[in-house]
């Protein structure tokens, strides 16, 4: 019953809005995420063909959340999306180590675009469940995070199946949004 009237209460008490889009490499956990930013809770997921779109109320801010599928044929996609948004969130996934230079190559192709340059970026570094997986560090050095100075940037680490940390990730967006207010 509380969090009937908790979500009641954010829904009509919600004053500022964010867009944001979630990308990153295939089977990086984007949707879960989603999910469990969403509902709190995760669910048995597919590959998203194409994109997903939810509104996530939290804590009187409106996330809309664009999903974009993370195949190849769809990271031309990615710049247009994050073109309109507040913020974007990257998500890797740190469990797979192999698949961090493309996760590099695709995050840097979509920094390229000036028009993204101020935009804030979290880097999600999801599955840290997993062992062995990437740590913060090592995902800076492999990302050449070091290299991106116009974006401001921030890396948290997360497990989306498992919600570690996602309330750092919800705190986050929540000041991006009284930021951009």
């Amino acid at each position: 019953m509380g969090a009937m009237l908790q979500r009641m209460l954010d829904y009509f008490w919600t004053t500022k809005q964010l867009e944001v889009v979630l990308v990153g490499l295939e089977n990086s956990g984007k949707t879960t995420l989603l999910n469990v930013l969403a509902g709190g809770q995760d669910m048995e997921t597919v590959p998203t063909i194409g994109l997903n779109v939810q509104m996530v109320r939290r804590g009187g801010v409106c996330l809309k959340c664009w999903d974009i599928g993370g195949q190849a044929e769809y990271r031309r996609e990615w710049r247009r999306y994050a073109m309109g948004c507040d913020v974007i969130m990257y998500v890797v996934d740190s469990a797979a180590p192999a698949r961090l230079a493309s996760a590099k190559r695709e995050l840097h192709r979509l920094l390229e675009d000036r028009q993204l340059s101020s935009t804030p970026l979290l880097v999600l570094a999801n599955k840290i469940d997993l062992q062995p997986h990437v740590g913060e560090a090592d995902l800076i050095k492999e990302l050449n995070m070091d290299y991106i100075m116009d974006s401001p940037w921030l890396i948290i680490p997360i497990s989306a199946l498992r919600r570690v940390n996602i309330d750092q990730v919800l705190n986050w967006l929540t000041k991006q949004s009284r930021e951009r207010s």
